[in-house]
């Protein structure tokens, strides 16, 4: 039975990857090299600008050739033009935007540390819920009137200080242990909600109350108090990963043996790791709270967000900050509005794209095409 099944499976791979080089040189590779033709004289025509670049910025978060320096460009001129081009589209795509803003913060959060470290997480979600749930206890409990120059910090602290407490027993185990405390993490957390209502506001959390001027402000105000700060540690998150830090954090992933017998603690920098991935996790947990203006278990703890968060990170490219950002974008605005129409159907059809960029894509669409830019500017990396 089992050796029926073994032949089963070599079979199946045998005959997708057959299916996907067909594709690759029927479809792909001729699209691909009259691509390659047609953009070859962008990159040559911001080659120059590259060049400038790379020299002042590159030691901080990597070289980029002329085409992927337009792509760039091009993709924070899309962002920060959308109030312009967005109502001539069917659909509240500001909103939706906004929202892509706070999960893509959310992708990259994890991705520092799952996607570097090779360590995977299964209860991020917590840290973000952890925030949201410290932004909710001190305006309900504390003040009402509280300025967001105190709840911010102390939410984002809360979720930094929860991270720490998971991270410290867990980061020291192998295999598949890590995940599964993480895994647990979150039901954990979840549990607590409906175990001291008084306290955590039970099932139905903290329906109002969490209303600053967020709420009363302009659509495009709202979207850009979104927008900036994920773009923000988007740049952050990057110059960490192209840091001493962030080669470490990527060796622990293909080797933790040679790091520590370089005379390196992969525990210390694994939590460090997990520090930060807490941090930018808090961030995004206390601007999805004044997004939604109420808190809930449903909505910020439950464990489907953080495999919607991985999922993301696969979409786009696991250890690419780029990667996880797009890969944001792309799934929220299939999920709210491309495939929003489809009903209850569209998380299958979402989902069945997930597997089959699992499958095709195992780097990441956003990563592949991220490399594909380089190499026509002949960057190879």
């Amino acid at each position: 039975m089992i050796d029926t099944t073994r032949q089963i499976g070599g079979t199946a791979q045998q005959v997708i990857r057959r299916a996907g080089g067909t594709v690759h040189r029927s479809i792909v590779g001729p699209i691909g090299r009259g691509l390659a033709r047609g953009l070859t004289p962008v990159d040559r025509a911001f080659d120059p600008l590259a060049g400038a670049f790379n020299r002042r910025f590159g030691p901080y978060v990597g070289t980029l050739t002329g085409l992927q320096l337009f792509a760039l460009l091009a993709s924070l001129v899309v962002l920060l033009a959308a109030p312009v081009w967005t109502p001539f589209l069917i659909g509240n795509y500001m909103r939706t935007l906004a929202l892509a803003s706070i999960w893509a913060i959310f992708a990259m959060g994890w991705d520092i540390q799952s996607g570097y470290t090779g360590y995977i997480s299964f209860g991020h979600s917590v840290l973000s819920g952890g925030a949201a749930y410290a932004t909710a206890l001190l305006i309900t409990h504390v003040d009402a009137g509280l300025s967001l120059w105190v709840t911010i910090p102390l939410s984002v602290l809360a979720a930094v200080v929860i991270g720490i407490v998971i991270g410290l027993p867990s980061l020291r185990l192998h295999g598949p242990y890590f995940s599964l405390i993480t895994f647990v993490a979150v039901l954990l957390f979840y549990r607590l909600t409906y175990a001291f209502p008084s306290l955590l506001g039970g099932e139905t959390g903290f329906s109002r109350g969490i209303e600053t001027w967020y709420t009363g402000a302009e659509p495009i105000a709202r979207y850009y108090v979104m927008l900036f700060p994920m773009l923000g540690i988007a740049l952050l998150l990057t110059i960490i990963a192209r840091s001493n830090v962030g080669m470490i954090l990527v060796a622990i992933r293909e080797n933790e043996a040679a790091v520590s017998a370089a005379g390196l603690n992969p525990t210390k920098f694994k939590l460090w790791a997990f520090a930060i991935s807490s941090f930018v996790m808090g961030i995004g947990g206390v601007m999805l709270a004044h997004f939604y203006g109420n808190v809930d278990p449903t909505t910020f703890i439950v464990v489907d967000n953080s495999i919607e968060m991985i999922a993301m990170a696969v979409i786009g490219g696991m250890s690419s900050i780029i990667g996880a950002l797009g890969g944001a974008f792309l799934f929220i605005v299939l999920r709210d509005e491309v495939l929003h129409g489809l009903g209850h159907a569209r998380w299958l059809v979402l989902w069945l794209l997930v597997l089959a960029v699992l499958v095709i894509a195992r780097d990441g669409l956003f990563r592949l095409l991220w490399h594909a830019l380089g190499r026509i500017g002949g960057d190879e990396e």
